[in-house]
């Protein structure tokens, strides 16, 4: 007999939420954005930054502790490595430990070893210090993503979590922008009257802003709506309601028989390991080199890093738009709105192959950062077409390390740049019809469900009773559950 998880106790009490509770849920939504989303946000935001801060320290100096030119692309390369190695750690310790206390260690760890970064001096060993601290901060990195995927769908109903899933999302473009303001500053420190170099100090800065934010989370990020401190046991009551539809649960527990299921049972699994790897080489060689891709075209250091604040504005756009229209359609035509976040992409790798105009070119390279931005409809086709807990966890697990392969990947196709973009286009066009075969089994699924008689469908409820979905069921188990598309 399937047990109901921890969330039963609440919603199995006699008491019943009726109409006039529509202002406490208004109030209750609004504290769990300010207290849980507006973490997300800032975890989000660090990560990114502090993953990117080696494209900023690429026209700041940072190569003066390299001796070859090839190093620079092993720094970008060994973080992803990192990730593929830690993603099952923190799958696991997801499921073995407080989520809000392990998501706020790993922000903190994340933030020492930026400080250290800046520690790494111009000598002999920089290249392995650097390489050894791009590592660690993989490990501690790979957790983020993953961790606000899944505790997003702790809190959110589907159609929220689009709208929430973008509010942390677009914080890769506010990062690249608010990075590439504060890299021109630095670079206009004069570093001959301080005893570090300009990118020494700005990993420092951001590196005690990690630290901080992390500390905050850990001590501020409930585990799961049920002991969370800040709602009152009504306010839970209605969370917990209102997230009932998306027919995942709340439990956070391992079952390896659910696991097995994800890997050799789930029809949408590898489509879409495949299909994250091969649009995220793009995306590895993009987050790496954007900012020597614009100095290529012909501009200065420092003006290649002002020129970041136009790509992340074009990252939030694409977020923005493509989660809003989704949301619109109420999580339909997911496969058609990441398509169209493809075609811009394809668009401007046409151009940096033909054009020889200086702002073509660099109105270009914002177009292929529209693709980049497709990892956000990623993560919310995976939270809405996944139900069970062990599923959730070990699904963003597995969609992480094929974001690491494909991250990996790009950086090391970035030798000569009219080859890499020839490869890149290939590979955006690659993802269409995989995106069209993810679409394919999940209206293929829904349409043997909707086959089933209505004798099947009464039999299955009478033995599953009241609140099945609660019971931390899968996707596969719940015959009730719809996939999107």
């Amino acid at each position: 007999m399937q047990k109901y998880d921890q969330a039963f106790e609440f919603v199995n009490e006699e008491q019943t939420i009726s109409s006039t509770d529509s202002v406490d849920s208004k109030v209750a939504y609004r504290k769990i954005d300010f207290r849980v989303c507006f973490i997300l946000c800032g975890a989000y935001f660090l990560q990114f930054l502090d993953k990117s801060l080696l494209n900023y320290a690429a026209v700041m100096g940072i190569k003066t502790a390299l001796t070859k030119p090839s190093q620079f692309n092993d720094l970008g390369t060994i973080l992803y490595c990192a990730y593929i190695f830690g993603e099952p750690i923190s799958a696991y310790c997801f499921q073995k430990f407080p989520v809000g206390k392990f998501f706020g260690i790993c922000i903190i760890c994340t933030g020492i070893v930026t400080i250290c970064t800046g520690a790494v001096n111009s000598n002999s060993n920089g290249y392995a210090s650097l390489m050894v601290l791009r590592a660690l901060l993989g490990l501690f990195e790979n957790s983020f993503a993953s961790g606000c995927c899944l505790i997003t769908s702790m809190w959110y109903s589907k159609t929220q979590q689009l709208h929430r899933t973008s509010w942390w999302t677009i914080q890769a473009g506010t990062s690249t922008m608010f990075g590439g303001l504060l890299s021109f500053l630095f670079q206009k420190i004069d570093s001959s009257k301080i005893s570090v170099a300009n990118w020494q100090l700005f990993y420092f800065v951001i590196g005690v802003i990690t630290l901080l934010f992390g500390t905050y989370t850990f001590f501020s990020l409930p585990d799961n709506p049920t002991n969370c401190k800040f709602l009152t046991r009504l306010e839970k009551r209605i969370v917990l309601e209102n997230i009932r539809l998306n027919q995942t649960g709340t439990e956070s527990s391992f079952k390896p028989d659910k696991l097995k299921e994800l890997l050799f049972k789930d029809k949408h699994t590898w489509p879409m390991v495949l299909l994250t790897l091969i649009s995220m080489i793009p995306t590895g060689a993009v987050l790496t080199f954007s900012v020597s891709m614009i100095k290529n075209i012909g501009f200065n250091n420092q003006h290649s890093a002002l020129m970041q604040i136009p790509l992340g504005v074009s990252t939030i756009l694409a977020i923005v738009l493509g989660t809003n229209i989704c949301a619109y359609f109420n999580g339909n035509h997911r496969s058609f709105i990441f398509i169209s976040m493809l075609v811009p992409a394809i668009i401007g790798y046409i151009v940096l192959l033909s054009c020889s105009n200086k702002i073509g070119l660099l109105m270009s390279v914002y177009l292929i950062n529209v693709g980049t931005c497709v990892i956000t409809m990623i993560y919310s086709w995976n939270t809405a077409n996944t139900a069970n807990s062990t599923k959730r966890v070990y699904r963003n697990c597995i969609t992480m390390i094929a974001f690491a392969v494909g991250c990996l990947i790009g950086p090391q196709i970035v030798v000569d740049y009219q080859t890499a973009y020839l490869v890149l286009m290939i590979l955006s066009i690659v993802c269409i019809p995989l995106v069209l075969l993810v679409r394919y089994i999940s209206i293929y699924e829904n349409r043997k469900r909707d086959s089933l008689s209505k004798e099947e469908v009464d039999a299955w409820l009478t033995e599953m009773g009241d609140n099945y979905e609660f019971k931390d069921l899968t996707d596969i188990e719940n015959i009730m559950f719809r996939y999107s598309y």
